[in-house]
């Protein structure tokens, strides 16, 4: 907390929220022509999801990108103040009392034969580095009400051209571009275990919704979201309007099944939408042996489709093994103008694994039944998922999101864990046998993915290294597609 100072002089707070902006507008205006160097390759976009976020299911989700992993964004405004913070008591308080955080990040993604296309916007072999973070402050709680800014901004500096227009660069689209816009702007009020929250915002552990900020820009969501509860046992519910993708620099009523948003194969459409409303929660039960949770949702994707969820887990919570088993289902059929037609869907799931210390090893599956005429041949329909992220499926791979590759089977086996100190680090295995076309060949689709995460500590502390790699096989393609995903973090 910001201590607060006489009333004839400027706050610590507001001294440093100054001086923060400055440097973030700096960033941010500064000529393209000053980061850049003689270097015209590019990438498309690799995904650190859940620690940038990256390693597991939900937040500790290495998910498969463009995608995928992704952890939330952390946008939890100041509650109660603790039993040695002074009062909040005038508006001066709550600004003198707030925080100001953010991160800066440099990110490096190298691949070939990107989404196993011959030329992705002008090349398949890509090297693309770019630069950015973000700057936030949340304001002290009076009465229960805080405030929540925060600002981006991204800079590609492998090309030497100020133009945002990738068609002939063959640049990543989500590095390559030169982005600042404004993040999260929202008020808030919260008491008794609820809240309340309108404006831009991060959403978090929604199905196939949530926000994956494992890039410098995360996707953000514009609406109001309720709940009640906490972290483990809650009810949600929240209504979005509009939604900004991670490289979107305003919130609008599309989708990333939009035309143009993303490089990746279609389905795509040009029309725009009311967005969507959510409802669910979830619930955790702890005993002395056991521990068990789930969750349950239903989404309604305006003019796409109803998707109802659930998954349930029991786990061992004694001894040095701990052994768990989870099961998933998912239901959906289309909404309203099916923009991608036809939807009817059933996924059932299951995953196996154990823990020892801080060792986790699984074993995912997940059966996707074919349905003749339908989206992607009974694939699931994820308009806010679509290129970015696998979401909760148990079996997924890193470079491409299971719900985008058709229905049939998907298998996925994973080993993570901290063997060193300050050290994060996995190897997941993956098999798509999908088919997206009725009377299809199946893609068998194999995926090998090694990452490591290290975390300084000390004077260091908040400045972490990332390294994702990850190579893809398709028995229906002649080419094989690799990317390495590297990133420097500096959080505070």
């Amino acid at each position: 907390m910001i201590k607060t100072h006489s009333p004839d002089r400027p706050s610590l707070s507001f001294r440093l929220l100054s001086l923060s902006s400055a440097l973030l507008l700096g960033a941010v205006v500064a000529p393209t022509s000053a980061l850049a160097v003689s270097n015209d390759d590019t990438t498309p976009d690799t995904s650190v999801k859940s620690e940038m976020n990256e390693t597991g299911r939900h937040k500790t989700r290495l998910d498969s990108t463009q995608d995928q992993d992704a952890t939330p964004a952390n946008t939890s405004a100041k509650t109660a103040p603790e039993a040695d913070e002074p009062a909040v008591t005038t508006l001066r308080d709550m600004f003198e009392q707030g925080e100001v955080d953010g991160n800066l990040r440099t990110l490096y993604y190298a691949n070939h034969n990107a989404f196993f296309l011959d030329s992705v916007q002008g090349d398949h072999d890509r090297n693309t580095a770019s630069v950015g973070g973000k700057l936030g402050f949340t304001t002290a709680a009076l009465q229960g009400f805080s405030l929540r800014l925060s600002a981006y901004a991204q800079r590609n500096f492998t090309r030497s051209s100020s133009s945002n227009d990738l068609s002939e660069t063959g640049f990543n689209r989500d590095l390559g571009r030169d982005i600042s816009t404004l993040g999260e702007a929202y008020l808030q009020w919260q008491g008794h275990d609820f809240r309340i929250r309108a404006g831009n915002q991060a959403i978090t552990s929604v199905p196939f919704t949530s926000t994956y900020d494992y890039r410098i820009i995360p996707q953000l969501y514009q609406g109001v979201s309720t709940r009640y509860g906490n972290d483990e046992s809650y009810i949600a519910a929240m209504r979005m309007y509009r939604y900004k993708s991670r490289i979107a620099d305003s919130f609008d009523r599309t989708t990333n099944y939009n035309a143009e948003a993303f490089e990746s194969p279609p389905p795509n459409t040009t029309e725009e939408t009311d967005g969507f409303w959510a409802l669910g929660g979830a619930h955790a039960v702890h005993t002395d042996d056991t521990d068990l949770s789930g969750q349950a949702w239903f989404l309604n994707y305006k003019d796409y489709a109803n998707m109802y969820y659930l998954d349930g887990k029991v786990a061992a919570a004694s001894g040095s093994v701990k052994p768990f088993f989870a099961l998933q289902y998912i239901r959906e059929t289309d909404d309203g103008r099916a923009l991608v037609g036809d939807v009817d869907h059933h996924t059932y799931g299951a995953q196996l694994g154990l823990t020892h210390n801080s060792l986790t090893a699984t074993l995912n599956y997940n059966h996707i039944p074919h349905e003749n005429g339908t989206f992607l041949n009974g694939a699931l329909v994820t308009p806010y998922a679509h290129n970015e992220a696998s979401g909760p499926l148990f079996a997924q791979p890193y470079l491409t999101s299971t719900q985008d590759l058709g229905s049939g089977d998907a298998y996925a086996a994973e080993v993570k864990g901290s063997p060193f100190a300050n050290t994060f680090m996995g190897a997941r295995y993956s098999f798509m046998d999908l088919t997206p076309a009725a009377g299809g060949e199946s893609i068998d689709q194999a995926e090998y993915l090694v990452y490591a995460i290290y975390s300084f500590k000390g004077a260091l502390k908040g400045l972490s290294v990332k390294n994702f790699f990850a190579y893809q096989t398709q028995e229906i393609q002649e080419r094989d597609y690799w990317e390495n995903r590297f990133a420097i973090e500096y959080a505070f």
